[in-house]
């Protein structure tokens, strides 16, 4: 071989050369180039997953406290019904006061034990019937009572309260759950 052929002979070698080196690089930073690609789409994905994680426990955090509020002021909203409902019954004791009303003071009075009652408190327009039915006892006149009867023996020892106020307070426990269920009711419907 002679020297320019031999000369040209490795010009074609270090020709191809280049070129095997060139396609090594562009075929090694193809490869680097997708790992990469790969790589950021698998960050990509954990952090999407990280997020939604977050978020929904972000979410399941705001409901449960909007669920608790929203008890919270149900309940109030309930207690404060209840107080009405009471304050309404008890204003409302005095339509009791109709013709009917003087053979109701005297079926309280009856369902008294015998006793010698010294004190009566009545309310003022019932000062009369206390005074016959209850002949040897103090009557005492107290505008808040609405109806019916408060007796005591001597010194306070035995205190009854049969006044129209004290049966509602006794009975409002069973009343009330019926009518707030009505009243309920009643307000999901409109």
């Amino acid at each position: 071989m002679s020297g320019p052929t031999l000369i040209d002979a490795l010009r074609r070698k270090a020709t191809e050369d280049v070129e095997a080196v060139w396609q090594k690089a562009r075929a090694d930073a193809e490869t680097h180039r997708a790992g990469q690609a790969r790589a950021t789409e698998e960050r990509r994905t954990l952090a999407v997953q990280e997020l939604s994680a977050k978020a929904a426990d972000f979410a399941r955090a705001a409901t449960a406290e909007a669920e608790r509020t929203a008890r919270k002021t149900r309940a109030a909203a309930k207690a404060a019904l209840a107080d009405r409902l009471y304050r309404l019954a008890g204003e409302g004791l005095s339509d009791f006061r109709n013709s009917h009303y003087p053979d109701l003071f005297a079926a309280l009075a009856a369902e008294l034990p015998s006793r010698k009652w010294q004190r009566v408190t009545v309310n003022p327009a019932d000062q009369s019937q206390a005074k016959k039915l209850f002949p040897q006892t103090e009557v005492v006149c107290d505008p808040a009572i609405a109806g019916g009867m408060d007796v005591e023996t001597e010194e306070g020892r035995v205190r009854i309260s049969n006044t129209l106020e004290a049966r509602l307070e006794a009975a409002w426990p069973e009343l009330l759950p019926g009518l707030m269920k009505e009243i309920l009711e009643e307000l999901s419907h409109s």
